[in-house]
């Protein structure tokens, strides 16, 4: 998963953009210092890699060395797969400003450049995989996630299945494969490559103690994955509470109900979450996670009567909708606050 981009001009950061969290800029001075040493004794080597804790720095260095490129990601990503999104990425870059590098004026003007290192963020987009045994709700969550109609029968996944989706303005591969002990086989495969693992379980002693296999496997399989437990079914009496679930698993543990349409933002929120992404450091996601804050907000405002900021928030949520490219929906919401705006016309006349 790409969580930062930097690009150094003389020594000089002129540009970052971050999608999760990831190198404090604090920090930034010191480490670049330490690639640069790693870059520029590697002679003829324009390309490389330097790991600083848990992320995995990629650089490309210009011939002249005086522009450099840095892609930060996890450890677990492959860097065969990053360095042509880097070489691509120097070269559009190069393109559209390479003839007035060594002017005093130069600038970046992030209006053009974001949308360019946005598209590099969606050839290296997070892998996130959803495993558990049958029949705990993964195919469930996994149409949740998507906003498809969801099963309220169980229809068992057969070998696997792969989506791409997006939240907000992210993209991600959605993975979700088959739970029944015969496909085991394929299961560390399927996971290898995985920047988050969310292991389900339908909340049941038995189905815990029987789970403490993918433990192992995520171990073994993706040790730098971002990892959570979602304890679904959450309304059925013969539930374990969370907490009690978080303790015996030793894992950070999310209660869920699959089932409920209503809590696909409570699903956005854990993802985000195990990614390390919030509105303070991901753009992409800011407008979607402020989207469902106002969502809360309106649903406040009508329950106490308070007409007024209704219709101003409707028309935030809609302006934000049409952000997120919902159109249909920015519509949906615009037209409930021309509604209520009559409605409150119609009484005052």
């Amino acid at each position: 998963m790409l969580r930062q981009v930097f690009i150094i001009l003389n020594d000089k950061l002129v540009y970052s953009r971050s999608y999760a969290k990831g190198l404090e800029l604090s920090l930034f001075t010191n480490v670049y210092q330490k690639v640069k040493k790693v870059a520029f004794s590697k002679f003829g080597t324009d390309t490389g890699i330097y790991e600083f804790f848990e992320y995995k720095l990629s650089y490309i260095v210009s011939e002249d060395s005086s522009l450099v490129f840095i892609f930060v990601s996890g450890l677990g990503d492959d860097f065969k797969d990053i360095e042509p999104q880097l070489k691509k990425f120097q070269k559009e870059f190069l393109n559209f400003y390479g003839d007035s590098l060594n002017e005093d004026n130069f600038e970046i003007i992030g209006e053009v450049l974001d949308p360019i290192v946005d598209s590099v963020h969606r050839n290296l987009k997070p892998k996130i995989s959803i495993v558990g045994f049958s029949g705990v709700g993964k195919t469930t969550t996994t149409r949740l996630i998507k906003s498809e109609e969801i099963p309220m029968q169980h229809i068992p996944t057969i070998t696997g299945e792969v989506a791409t989706i997006k939240i907000g303005k992210l993209s991600f591969f959605l993975w979700d494969f088959a739970g029944q002990d015969e496909f085991n086989f394929l299961w560390e495969k399927f996971i290898r490559g995985s920047d988050a693992v969310l292991l389900m379980t339908d909340s049941t002693l038995e189905n815990l103690e029987k789970s403490r296999f993918f433990l192992e496997l995520v171990n073994k399989a993706v040790p730098y994955a971002r990892f959570a437990i979602i304890a679904n079914k959450q309304d059925l009496p013969n539930a374990m509470k969370t907490g009690e679930i978080e303790r015996l698993m030793g894992n950070k543990t999310y209660g869920f109900v699959a089932i409920e349409t209503e809590n696909r933002p409570k699903m956005i929120r854990i993802i985000a979450d195990l990614l390390d992404m919030d509105t303070k450091v991901s753009p992409l996601l800011k407008p979607l996670l402020e989207r469902e804050n106002l969502l809360d907000d309106v649903q406040k405002a009508l329950e106490n009567g308070e007409f007024e900021s209704a219709v101003g928030i409707f028309e935030k949520i809609s302006n934000l909708c049409l952000e997120l490219g919902d159109d249909s929906l920015a519509i949906d919401f615009q037209n409930k606050s021309e509604k209520i705006n009559s409605m409150l016309k119609s009484l005052t006349t």
